[in-house]
């Protein structure tokens, strides 16, 4: 059975979907689509018809382009007010053999967990297994044992604002086969995890209006915060003084803001208006931009003053401002720990502000493999008329059949 899943992420100002088949132990990326909205602010829907409205739009315009309907989606939930419920779960072994259905049902039994009022579960994370009082951080499969421990993380966020997104897709008559938490699917698509046995790692996702940290260490995601700030305040500073479209200026103060070494009065952006020709050059972009930029950088170093004095820490960024050297830099600068962005190297996903959607794929395969689930995104059956009709031409003959006339031509000319 053919493996598509369709990843969809309702951002601060787009709404985006990523395609991608699960062949051979990768995931290729088949389409990314994006449609404007600016339906929620500070992980809030504020306008429900406009998100209605771009979610439709991308759904059908992803499902024209692969020829096939985009039936169901993993959705991305933003880790606001998150909170974590460590539980350790022992369930008995069938045959007196572990399993990886052993391992399903401690997940289904952690569920039925009670967890607070303002939250619900995004994802059961198993972090250790444990089975003959010997522990692991992988399933120790077709063991012979009675029992099974499962360490299992709860890994909740806001549920009003999960339940508004989760209907979203419904009222836009998508299905949705699983929720992922942003920051968690991050972290699993870089493997993160596995480098916080020995450190702890704070992962930054830094986009448009807002920031995300979370606190990963030994092997698990231990806390996360949300902060209103991120690049359009530092866009701004800007905007004030030369309106330069939001989209271009992104690009320039992204790229061009210099900071750690000289710069030159070069003009690295040119435009005409009523007041006749103006340009821009990188020792004024960076001028303006620094203010802004240090100020961000400052909260985040207040927020994480405790985190960081504490030895061996390292700084993860992600999101729309990893691609940002200058803040890279002066961020390392200020909180005295080492700091690096983070991309994707997989083809059609190399942006730092696609990793969390990426991610999804990673996270929702771990529990296909332990549930044996054979979901897909699209519809299978248009897709594979869309396969059969490519590979005939336009006289019908297919492409089987046009190799076996080559080889009957070859025989004759003998």
């Amino acid at each position: 059975m053919k493996q598509i899943y369709a990843a969809l992420e309702i951002n601060e100002d787009e709404v985006r979907v990523l395609i991608g088949e699960y062949f051979n132990t990768r995931f290729n990326i088949i389409k990314l689509e994006t449609v404007k909205c600016d339906g929620v602010k500070n992980f809030r829907i504020i306008n429900k018809e406009a998100v209605v409205s771009a979610v439709k739009k991308l759904i059908k315009d992803a499902s024209l382009m692969l020829g096939a309907t985009i039936e169901r989606v993993i959705l991305l939930i933003p880790a606001y007010n998150f909170k974590r419920y460590p539980l350790k779960v022992a369930v008995k072994t069938q045959n007196g053999m572990v399993s990886k259905s052993d391992v399903a049902r401690a997940i289904t039994k952690a569920m039925h967990t009670k967890v607070d009022n303002d939250v619900t579960i995004i994802n059961a994370v198993c972090v250790k297994y444990t089975v003959n009082g010997i522990s692991s951080r992988r399933l120790p499969s077709r063991e012979s044992s009675d029992e099974l421990i499962v360490d299992i993380d709860l890994l909740c966020a806001d549920k009003m604002m999960t339940f508004a997104y989760v209907g979203m897709m419904e009222e836009c008559g998508i299905e949705v086969m699983d929720i992922c938490l942003d920051l968690y699917a991050i972290a699993k698509e870089a493997a993160l995890f596995e480098q916080t046995l020995n450190q702890n790692i704070v992962l930054l996702k830094a986009d448009n209006n807002t920031s995300e940290l979370a606190l990963l260490s030994k092997g698990k995601l231990v806390n996360a915060e949300t902060m209103i700030n991120g690049l359009n305040p530092i866009l701004d500073a800007v905007y004030a003084k030369y309106h330069i479209p939001y989209a271009t200026l992104k690009r320039l103060v992204k790229y061009n803001t210099v900071y750690g070494r000289p710069t030159h009065e070069d003009a690295i952006y040119a435009w005409s208006d009523e007041e006749g020709n103006k340009s821009l050059d990188e020792a004024t972009l960076s001028q303006l931009v620094m203010p802004a930029l240090k100020h961000y950088v400052d909260i985040l170093a207040s927020t994480l003053k405790d985190i960081l004095q504490k030895h061996n820490t390292t700084i993860v960024v992600s999101g729309e401002m990893a691609g940002m050297e200058a803040f890279i830099k002066l961020l390392q600068e200020v909180c005295q720990v080492p700091c690096k962005a983070y991309f994707p190297d997989t083809i059609g996903v190399r942006d730092a502000s696609l990793t969390a959607l990426y991610g999804c794929f990673f996270s929702y395969r771990d529990m296909a493999m332990i549930k044996d689930l054979q979901n897909s995104s699209i519809n299978l059956l248009e897709f594979e008329n869309i396969v059969d009709r490519k590979t005939n031409d336009a006289e019908g003959e297919s492409l089987t059949g046009k190799i076996k006339n080559l080889f009957e031509l070859n025989k004759k000319g003998r």
